[in-house]
Order: C-alpha cells, then sequence, then structure tokens
C-alpha cells in the first residue's frame, strides 16, 4: 500500500504528526510512506527512516497545482489528510486515491470519502494516530515524535560549542510563535540564573525568528554568563544542541517538542493550553493549577492570562529541580 500523509504546517504540527510514518511501518514495512509538507517544515522529516518521499508543497496556486500533478503522478492507495485546511482539502481530492481519509468535523466533508471520529487521548500524536484506522491499522504502535540529522550535523555544533568555550550546559528557549503561549522572559531568564547556579551549567539562550531576538536578549539579560544565540541554528543543529544538553526549558512550543524528540529532560512552563505534551520521565509540564487551567481557549481568555502572570519563577523552581535531580 502506498500513503501519503498530509501535514503542510506549523513546524510543531509536523513533528508532531510524524509518528504515524513509524506506525505505518511497524504494522507492515511494506507499506510505502510519503508525506506532504512545507517548505520550511522539509527538515523534520528528512532523513527519517520511517518515511520514504517527501513532496513538498511551494506557496501560492501554482505551487498547488505543481504539486496535485505530482499526487496524481504517484498514484496513492490513500491519502490521509490530518490538516484539512482548504490547500490540502483540494490536494486530497484531486489525489484520485481510493482512500481519502481525514477526522470527522461539522462542516465540508465532500473532500473525503472516508472519515474517522477522534478521540481525546490526552496527547496529540496518540489522537493523530487513529486515523489510520482509515488504512485498516486498529492498534497502532504509540510511537512519539522523533526528529533525525546526519552525523555531520552534530559535529559541526559540537565544534561550535567548543569554539565557544562551552561544555556542560542547558538550553533556555522563552519565545514562541504565539504570545498566547509564552511565559515571561525575565521570568525564564530568573529561572535559568537559578538552575545555573544550582547544576552548575552554562545556560544557552535560543529563538527561532528575527522576530523573537529582542525576547532572548531580555531573557539572557538576567542570567550571569549566558550565551545568546544570535542567528538561530537551522532546525536539525538546534536539535543536535538540544540532544547533548543536559536539559531543556521552554513553552509550550515548537522548541520543547524539538526536546522531546531527543529524549533530553524537558520542562515546559505551560498556560492556557494542554494536550500538546507527554508527562513522563524526561517532560515536566508546569502549571499554575487555576480553575480555568487549561481552557484551550487562550483567545477568549477572561482573566487576563493569569495562569502565566500568577505563575513566580520559585513556583516553577522548586518543581524543575525536584525533576532534574531524579
Amino acid at each position: 500500500m502506498k500513503i501519503l500523509v498530509i501535514q503542510i504546517r506549523q513546524l510543531g504540527d509536523v513533528l508532531l504528526s510524524s509518528p504515524l510514518a513509524e506506525a505505518i511501518k511497524v504494522f507492515d514495512s511494506s507499506y510505502e510512506v510519503h508525506f506532504l509538507t512545507s517548505k520550511v517544515a522539509y527538515p523534520i522529516l528528512s532523513e527519517n527512516p520511517f518515511i520514504d518521499d517527501i513532496v513538498v508543497l511551494e506557496d501560492g496556486l501554482i505551487g498547488e497545482f505543481k504539486v496535485a500533478k505530482v499526487i496524481r503522478a504517484n498514484h496513492y492507495d490513500a491519502v490521509l489528510d490530518i490538516q484539512r485546511t482548504g490547500r490540502s482539502k483540494r490536494l486530497t481530492f484531486l489525489s484520485s486515491a481510493k482512500i481519502r481519509a481525514a477526522f470527522d468535523r461539522k462542516g465540508n466533508n465532500f473532500y473525503y470519502n472516508t472519515l474517522i471520529k477522534k478521540k481525546t487521548r490526552g496527547y496529540t500524536p496518540f489522537e493523530r494516530l487513529d486515523l489510520l484506522k482509515a488504512v485498516g491499522i486498529e492498534n497502532p504502535k504509540r510511537a512519539m515524535p522523533k526528529l533525525f540529522f546526519s552525523d555531520t550535523v552534530e559535529r559541526s555544533v559540537l565544534e561550535y560549542l567548543k569554539g565557544k568555550d562551552i561544555d556542560n550546559y542547558f538550553v533556555v528557549a522563552p519565545a514562541a510563535r504565539k504570545k498566547t503561549k509564552m511565559w515571561d522572559a525575565e521570568k525564564f531568564g530568573m529561572l535559568a540564573s537559578k538552575l545555573s547556579k544550582h547544576f552548575g551549567l552554562k545556560a544557552i539562550v535560543v529563538y527561532g525568528s528575527e522576530a523573537e531576538r529582542e525576547i532572548g536578549i531580555k531573557c539572557s539579560s538576567f542570567i550571569k554568563d549566558a550565551h545568546l544565540i544570535e542567528k538561530p541554528f537551522d532546525i536539525k543543529s538546534f536539535a543536535a544542541l538540544i540532544k547533548n544538553a543536559s536539559f531543556m526549558i521552554g513553552n509550550d512550543s515548537f522548541a520543547s517538542h524539538v526536546g522531546v524528540s531527543q529524549n533530553t529532560k524537558t520542562v515546559v512552563v505551560c498556560g492556557p493550553t494542554s494536550g500538546w505534551f507527554l508527562e513522563n520521565n524526561n517532560t515536566l509540564l508546569v502549571y499554575k493549577g487555576l480553575k480555568c487551567q487549561p481552557c484551550n481557549n487562550p483567545s477568549g481568555c477572561r482573566f487576563n492570562f493569569a495562569c502565566y502572570k500568577e505563575l513566580d519563577v520559585d513556583f516553577v523552581l522548586e518543581k524543575s529541580l525536584a525533576f532534574l535531580s531524579e
């Protein structure tokens, strides 16, 4: 069977959808698994041994038209549309695949001939695995997100650290794509300062886009002898940096998902959302514990994001030290 999985964006969503490939291959290694994604998300899926090919969708109607031709030419037996955007719906419909599947939602299901009821399982990747029922996989392996990179990339990162005289370190990622999923940079800096002193580790502060640079600078200013990576690493280099860290702290964001993908101890400071991380021996979720948490409706918050504003540094520090000292 030849299967196309569609997850075009966002970066975190692409990473959280990647376990479908491993689950399919574990079920039957002869199945051919392709992914459709964006150019910016391509590095998240490349070098994944469970993915046979990646189709890249460029922006605009011309890019969509070109990909539609590729998809039809590939003669997929099944197309699994995780995202259900306008583009993904159209491309699924035009695929001419025998199975055109998505999760059942109220609204326009015209583009699909197989609809799967979505169940809440507490962790987004496990919920998305239910879509594999469309291709006869009833009890898939509960694979975790994994981001792969070459030895060359890892050596390059280690050389960078050596050149900066950095040996033992942890990573601080104070930014997030959405401000509604971001603890204050000052508090991150104060927390990192205390953790650095307690464990005797160098704090490396990272950010993603240029728009997040000021957040990284502000966080760094509260940490003695912090190292701010001014020019952000690419995705694979960032993953290698995380893999070799003692631990990392971040928001409910892509950076923390990368921490999970590398089996690095990860402290996630959480606010209004839930379901994006699985708490276990490697991952700690820190909530203030307000009655309104998690609302999963940050745009409709009536309490001025008290879940973040009332979450103080010492509370997160206490939770973090207990977790990181295990």
